[in-house]
């Protein structure tokens, strides 16, 4: 059995489960100038790694659309949370100085909701840095399902789609 040398690892390279994209292609671009030149960028690491990209979900189903923000670091009051004319805006910014130094920290994230939403009863809730919100579709507001028809045939024709059983009888 061949040894491995102690400073070598025994794991594959294959990137941890919650690694971020922006933390791979920066390791693998330290690791490419390593290889080619030394160090010469190592002043910018400090830098590099403090970048984090955090987690924000949107789900929806036939009663409500569920957005999910990660946000630590953050205090309910800070938070500034709009709808207007279905888009939906999150910010939140932070300031703290003290002991010669000063820290700023901001999050900044609008999307667009689809129409038929009850901004009314809009619910809210942040615990431990994550922002939940749920809003609900206003009554009446059900996604319609369109049909799709088959692509035409290479003679012209157009492919049959198939029939429900109201277009058959």
């Amino acid at each position: 059995m061949a040894q491995v040398p102690a400073n070598q690892s025994t794991q594959s390279g294959l990137a941890p489960r919650r690694t971020q994209p922006l933390q791979r292609l920066t390791r693998d671009l330290d690791m490419l100038f390593d290889r080619l030149w030394g160090r010469p960028f190592a002043l910018f690491d400090q830098d590099l790694e403090e970048v984090r990209l955090w987690d924000f979900d949107v789900k929806e189903n036939d009663k409500e659309i569920v957005v999910r923000a990660e946000m630590p670091g953050f205090e309910e009051k800070e938070l500034n949370i709009q709808i207007d004319n279905n888009v939906l805006t999150i910010k939140a910014e932070k300031e703290q100085k003290g002991n010669g130094q000063e820290e700023y920290r901001s999050f900044y994230r609008t999307i667009t909701l689809p129409s038929g939403i009850n901004a009314d009863k809009v619910q809210a809730t942040y615990r431990n840095g994550v922002l939940e919100l749920h809003i609900p579709r206003a009554e009446g507001a059900q996604p319609k399902r369109i049909q799709v028809q088959g692509q035409q045939s290479a003679s012209g024709r157009a492919e049959a789609a198939p029939q429900t059983e109201k277009a058959k009888k």
